[in-house]
């Protein structure tokens, strides 16, 4: 009874809460129903890449940050745009062993031949990249979630008032 009981409180705590801008880009957010606090960021994410990154994951970040629509990412994407960066360097350089023909092993016990440790981590490294792009609405699916609020353009026509 006590399991069940756990199991319900889980199955009744419901769905993680939305933040305000996922609510403002579906056009759902309400007044009454803002989450007060949420933390509100103003800070630009730095155009420089962080220090210790490879050349790869350098150019990467160079990449994202110039092709990113303005204003969505901010200071706090720091973090997991490095992570994206580091695992897209990871991937090319275990892609390109793999694509050296390093992709197969046999076994000397039982001759069955399996994925080599080489084509795992870069299986690894594309799963993390996965994971990062959703979360900073690098892919379609994801940018088409997000709305970028931009400022208004101040226009003269009367008409518009």
């Amino acid at each position: 009874q006590v399991a069940s009981r756990n199991f319900f409180e889980r199955l009744m705590a419901g769905r993680p809460r939305k933040t305000d801008a996922e609510k403002r880009a579906k056009g759902t957010l309400q007044k009454c129903r803002q989450n007060r606090s949420e933390l509100a960021v103003d800070g630009q994410l730095p155009q420089s890449p962080p220090t210790g990154l490879t050349a790869e994951a350098r150019a990467a970040w160079s990449t994202a940050v110039s092709c990113a629509p303005k204003g969505m990412l901010t200071a706090l994407d720091h973090g997991i745009l490095e992570r994206w960066c580091r695992s897209y360097a990871l991937y090319r350089k275990y892609a390109r062993k793999a694509e050296a023909g390093d992709v197969e092993q046999s076994h000397p016990e039982s001759g069955m031949r399996s994925l080599t440790p080489t084509v795992m981590l870069m299986i690894q490294a594309h799963k993390m990249m996965l994971q990062c792009e959703k979360e900073l609405g690098f892919t379609p699916t994801a940018r088409a979630k997000v709305k970028v609020e931009t400022p208004e353009e101040e226009t003269d026509n009367a008409f518009l008032e």
